[in-house]
């Protein structure tokens, strides 16, 4: 068994330190404020934008990663009486994929494919850190297809359903979640999770709180 790698939690273009959380695979560089994961034993830049919030609460804000692909998709049934389906089901654009930890997500609400769902579009507003991203890019992919048929499903039977889809472009965004000590109001939807549910949520406040 090959001994473990030990990575400086500097930013391999300016050297400042990176900011993270215990179970993060993301980490934000305090210097040029680019998140960078890890893959294998180097960091790897990661396209990433503050998203701008749609709704105004009060309190303070912590800015929660969710991935976000672009997809194109192809719909088909076997059976040419179930062909039609596919004009029944709203296109999706992008898909969302929660990166942080939600226990009893599908309780409270995946906010990933709530977002998916909805067909949210996400506006990047001024630079954050992000902050409890434990999902890494490569295991995100794996909920891509997942979240398109569970959306599918809602609307149509998928038995004997063909998906086939490909992704573009990728992105992680920092969502605003307005933080009111008990719970967590995201800034795109206004929609509540408890705070306790999010793992690290007191780690996360400890290290936005040092940063000030």
């Amino acid at each position: 068994m090959p001994d473990p790698a030990v990575l400086s939690l500097r930013c391999p273009r300016c050297g400042a330190p990176m900011r993270g959380l215990q179970q993060d695979v993301v980490f934000w560089c305090q210097g040029c404020a680019a998140p960078r994961e890890i893959v294998g034993t180097t960091f790897v830049e990661r396209d990433c934008s503050t998203a701008l919030p749609g709704v105004e609460l009060a309190g303070r804000i912590l800015h929660l990663p969710i991935w976000a692909f672009r997809v194109q998709y192809v719909l088909g049934w076997n059976d040419p009486e179930r062909e039609g389906l596919s004009r029944l089901i709203p296109p999706v654009e992008w898909v969302y994929v929660t990166g942080f930890e939600l226990h009893n997500a599908s309780y409270f609400g995946d906010p990933g494919l709530i977002f998916t769902e909805k067909r949210v579009r996400l506006e990047p507003g001024p630079p954050a850190p992000v902050l409890g991203c434990a999902l890494s890019l490569e295991e995100a992919k794996g909920y891509v297809e997942a979240h398109l048929l569970a959306i599918i499903d809602r609307r149509v039977d998928v038995t004997g359903l063909e998906l086939s889809c490909s992704i573009g472009e990728v992105r992680l965004w920092g969502v605003p979640y307005f933080d009111g000590g008990d719970a967590l109001h995201d800034g795109i939807l206004g929609l509540k999770i408890p705070a306790a549910a999010v793992d690290e949520v007191a780690a996360m406040r400890l290290v936005l709180a040092e940063g000030r």
